[in-house]
Order: structure tokens, then C-alpha cells, then sequence
């Protein structure tokens, strides 16, 4: 029987770590040999969740053989797997996000559902099995589906997500302070961690011919952050953009306290675009948005904006 390697993106973050390793976890507990496995580094706070819960790190992969089957997991653009996997080597795609290409996977059975995370989906999975997961794989779940849904402030947030964590925290609840530590844990961006940061949180996407990077950072207190390290900020993304060859490049910080986005490009053209999908009003490179956003929804409404 030919092994199904579970992964997600590049330098994954939380969710996509938690469904490679949940979802491996439930093919081979219904018949199907699977590992999962990793490809890059996983965000701060993947790391996080995986050492506070005592959770081995899976199987780090560089890229996967042509004859090799993957899953892969909140994910579903082949420009997140460049010269690392070929699409028609995928058999199957299971993500969340609105603006997706999984048609462009032949091979794959495609779950495309908007709910808060990706996670959600694997756990739904289980469940409807009417398999129990194990105690790492139920508080995995669980720490991805905080992340995603911002401790479930985020717009994106479904009663699928209320519900399937409330049956995940019937099977292993999270220890005590685990959300406030986690994401005290993601907004430590002192000395080089604020660049290593962006350069994991930057997604690329292909739109019109144009190559976009968004930058998203979820923290707390992002207004310091900014008055301490504006310029840096700005240096750092323009360094992504040359290094990723893209067109246009913006930062969104999510602040989950304060309940607001806050906005970073020097670019015109983008501080265009966002003005016109936002409504938000730029003052030099800056511009502030109350209530969270994710970048998931983001894409969507500045897409038809981008020729």
C-alpha cells in the first residue's frame, strides 16, 4: 500500500501543522498508511504548541519524489509548493480559503469549506468516523482552531468551529492559560524574530499576472511594535519583495486585544487597492482598520481590484 504523505504550505503556521498531523493520524486509523511531515519551519507559534503539549515534530521533508501520493492541508495553490511537489502527485486538498486553485490539482479529492480553520474540517472528520482522536491530535486541533479564529473574534468564525471544539475539548482539554501564553508567545518579535517573522508570514499569490505578497502578523500591543520598528518594518518588506520577486507587497497586523488591523506599505498602488476594499485612510505608510480581518478574507476583496 503506497504511504500518503500529510502536509501543508511552506514554513507551515498552526493550523496547517495541526491537520498534517491529525490527518495522518486518522487515514491511518481508517485503513490508509500515512505520515506527516513538515517542509520548511513552523511558525513561533506552531513551535509553541508543540512543545508546550509534549507533541513529537513531525517528519521534516526539503521535497517529495514524483511517485510519491501527498495530502495537503491548508493549502490549496500549487505557488505554495514551487520545485517542491508536482500537482498531479496530490490526492487530495483540504482548505478554507475562498480564493483558491485546487482545480489546478487533477489527481485530488478537493474539501474546499469556509469555516474558521482548517482544522475544523480534519476534526469533523473524526468525528463523523466516529473516531476518537488521540490526546495529542484533540489538543492540536484545538490550539489551531484558537489561532485561525482568534480566540473566535475573527469574522470567519462558524458555529462548526464553536461546536467541534467543545466535542475536541470533551477529549483533552488545553491546560490551564494555554490561549493567553500562545499568543503571548506570537507577538515576541524582539531582535532578528520580527524578520524571520515576516519572512514565514508572507503568503504569495497570483492574481492578474501579479505577483502579491501579504505579510500577516498576529500579536498583541502592535501599536509599540510599530513606534519602536517602523522603519525596520519597511525595510524588511521591501527585502521580501525583491526576494520574492513580487509586485506588490503590504503588511496587516492583527492585534487581538486591541481588536484592530493595522496596515504597513510604501507602495501607492497597494495603498490604493486596500483603500478602495477597506476603507481604511493611509497617513504616510500606515493606516488603521477596527476589527479584526484575516488575510483570508483580505484576498477576496482586493482581487478584482488588482489588473
Amino acid at each position: 500500500m503506497k504511504t500518503v504523505f500529510t502536509t501543508s504550505y511552506v514554513d507551515p503556521d498552526l493550523d496547517g501543522v495541526a491537520c498534517a498531523f491529525a490527518y495522518a493520524e486518522l487515514l491511518n486509523e481508517t485503513g490508509t498508511k500515512a505520515t506527516a511531515c513538515l517542509m520548511g519551519h513552523p511558525t513561533v507559534e506552531a513551535e509553541f504548541a508543540l512543545k508546550t503539549l509534549a507533541i513529537a515534530h513531525p517528519e521534516n521533508r526539503t521535497s517529495f519524489e514524483p511517485h510519491e501520493a501527498v495530502a495537503i492541508l491548508d493549502a490549496s495553490e500549487p505557488v505554495h509548493f514551487e520545485g517542491r511537489l508536482l500537482p498531479e502527485q496530490v490526492v487530495e486538498v483540504v482548505d478554507h480559503r475562498m480564493v483558491n486553485e485546487s482545480q489546478k490539482f487533477l489527481n485530488a479529492k478537493i474539501q474546499i469549506e469556509f469555516v474558521g480553520a482548517a482544522a475544523t474540517l480534519v476534526a469533523e472528520r473524526f468525528y463523523l468516523a466516529n473516531i476518537q482522536p488521540s490526546r495529542e491530535s484533540a489538543q492540536l486541533l484545538q490550539a489551531a482552531i484558537i489561532s485561525n479564529t482568534q480566540n473566535f473574534q475573527a469574522n470567519t468564525t462558524t458555529n462548526r468551529d464553536h461546536t467541534i471544539m467543545a466535542w475536541l475539548n470533551d477529549i483533552a482539554p488545553l491546560p490551564q492559560n494555554f490561549t493567553h501564553d500562545m499568543f503571548a508567545a506570537k507577538s515576541d518579535f524582539s531582535g532578528d524574530k520580527l524578520e524571520q517573522a515576516m519572512d514565514t508570514e508572507t503568503a504569495i499569490f497570483e492574481i492578474a499576472g501579479k505577483r502579491l505578497g501579504i505579510v500577516q502578523l498576529e500579536m498583541v500591543d502592535s501599536e509599540t511594535l510599530l513606534h519602536d520598528r517602523e522603519a525596520e518594518i519597511t525595510a524588511v518588506l521591501e527585502g521580501l519583495k525583491a526576494q520574492n520577486k513580487l509586485d506588490h507587497i503590504f503588511l496587516t497586523m492583527l492585534d487581538i486585544e486591541a481588536k484592530l488591523n493595522r496596515f504597513v506599505t510604501n507602495d501607492p498602488f497597494m495603498q490604493s487597492v486596500l483603500v478602495a476594499a477597506l476603507h481604511v485612510t493611509f497617513s504616510d505608510s500606515l493606516a488603521v482598520r477596527k476589527g479584526i480581518i484575516m488575510r483570508k478574507e483580505i484576498t477576496p476583496l482586493i482581487k478584482t481590484l488588482i489588473r
